[in-house]
């Protein structure tokens, strides 16, 4: 059976057979791969692999979780590398099936999660202990730096992370989430902590958990007209959040890819909430 197809994605695969070309399935595997100068290995990727900016003049094979069997193969890979969430199950049979290497990476929400993603896929494509050292010492001095800000924190910062704002209603992060899990990060407190899952929230379920702070991606403000427009939302601007103009766009994927950058945008969410509370 190929590396982590069909398992729970909670053990780092072995190292790949072959990782000479390699097609990366997911935002965060493609920017290790680049942190950890293997780029040169990259046959393709993803559409979620948009940093750094040189990984999209690479082919595409399609979203993460509706890759294209053909385009895949086209590209002649030797190894498919891809977050846990990647698919669907049936293009990942039939490369299988075909003899392709698969290898899954498995996700943790929080900031040693981000290292070991960095372990693992060093230890699958066979990057040397120096890359891989340097890299996890950087991202450990970006731990330091985010803990010392969360040390700040004297009172609980209440905050709605949105993923997206469409006809008035906005989807939240609760529990068991990407989302949730870079709030933890930072220190800040999910005010839909009790949900689960990405959710459609209520005009009265914003009003009363009325966050002080509101983030909100970058594409999903775009999508919305603005900043500006979001928090003149009707369901907005009766939050706290909202009435102070305490909400900021976000790059998405630099925000719940965790990858690396994830750690500095958990720095960097926390130092907003703690300067706008």
């Amino acid at each position: 059976m190929a590396a982590g197809l069909g398992q729970t994605h909670a053990v780092c695969p072995e190292p790949a057979m072959d990782a000479s070309r390699i097609v990366s399935a997911g935002g965060s595997v493609t920017e290790i791969i680049y942190a950890l100068g293997a780029e040169s290995r990259l046959v393709a990727v993803d559409t979620t692999s948009n940093f750094p900016s040189s990984a999209a003049d690479l082919p595409s094979v399609g979203y993460v979780r509706a890759l294209s069997t053909e385009g895949m193969l086209s590209t002649r890979p030797t190894l498919i590398l891809g977050e846990d969430d990647m698919g669907p199950p049936e293009v990942l049979s039939q490369l299988s099936s075909l003899g392709i290497e698969l290898a899954v990476i498995p996700e943790r929400w929080h900031g040693q999660g981000i290292v070991e993603k960095v372990r693992c896929i060093s230890s699958i494509v066979g990057v040397g202990q120096s890359a891989r050292d340097a890299l996890i010492e950087k991202l450990q001095n970006h731990m330091d730096d985010l803990s010392i800000q969360r040390s700040r924190i004297d009172k609980p910062i209440r905050v709605a992370l949105l993923l997206a704002l469409r006809d008035g209603v906005p989807t939240a992060a609760g529990s068991e989430t990407s989302g949730h899990g870079v709030l933890e990060m930072a220190g800040l407190t999910n005010v839909f902590a009790d949900f689960e899952g990405w959710k459609p929230i209520a005009p009265e379920a914003m009003i009363t958990r009325n966050p002080d702070v509101i983030f909100i991606t970058e594409r999903s403000a775009k999508a919305a007209g603005g900043i500006e427009a979001v928090i003149a939302d009707p369901i907005i601007e009766l939050t706290d959040a909202g009435s102070s103009g305490n909400v900021f766009a976000v790059d998405g994927m630099a925000l719940l890819g965790f990858g690396p950058r994830t750690i500095t945008t958990a720095l960097q969410i926390s130092t907003l909430a703690q300067a706008n509370d």
